[in-house]
């Protein structure tokens, strides 16, 4: 499917065709908060509601100009903290909004829940990127503040995951 990268599949039911999209998500930095336990606390304390659903804001300048293929697509927003893709949220809608003294800004609006992913290196970036589901590390399930959680950290399950051990 060279023509249609976003065309994960194509095929027939009852006689009629369909097309599966594969999610387009994005990627940005988690600026501010030292451990995914800060950064669910600072979220936790954002929740609002949004179209009768609860959402969380995250900032910032430029709206994508994919923005209704990723809410389509049900395609999430990945977090980087500390050079390390951690965790990743759905994305509910995006909206433009006039602040006082900044002007306009992009809220791109995400469900509250946290899922944790299988930690994934990645290199420091300004803004946004959109983010290729091919890339995307595995999930490792939702994150529950304050529960422990059996993973090794981040530095350690890379070494361990090198040595064929995880």
């Amino acid at each position: 499917m060279e023509l249609y990268p976003h065309v994960m599949r194509v095929g027939m039911v009852y006689g009629s065709y369909y097309i599966e999209l594969m999610a387009i998500h994005m990627i940005k930095l988690i600026v501010g908060a030292e451990t995914l336990e800060d950064y669910a606390r600072w979220q936790s304390q954002e929740v609002f509601d949004y179209h009768g659903q609860p959402a969380v804001p995250c900032w910032t300048r430029f709206q994508a100009k994919r923005a209704d293929e990723i809410v389509r697509s049900g395609g999430s927003l990945y977090r980087v903290l500390k050079s390390r893709i951690q965790c990743r949220s759905r994305i509910l809608g995006f909206e433009m909004v006039e602040l006082e003294g900044q002007g306009k800004k992009c809220m791109i609006l995400q469900d509250p829940e946290i899922i944790t992913t299988v930690s994934a290196p990645h290199r420091p970036f300004q803004g946004w990127r959109y983010f290729d589901e091919a890339k995307a590390p595995e999930d490792r399930g939702v994150y529950v503040l304050g529960q422990e959680t059996d993973a090794p950290p981040p530095e350690m399950e890379e070494e361990l995951r090198a040595a064929g051990l995880v």
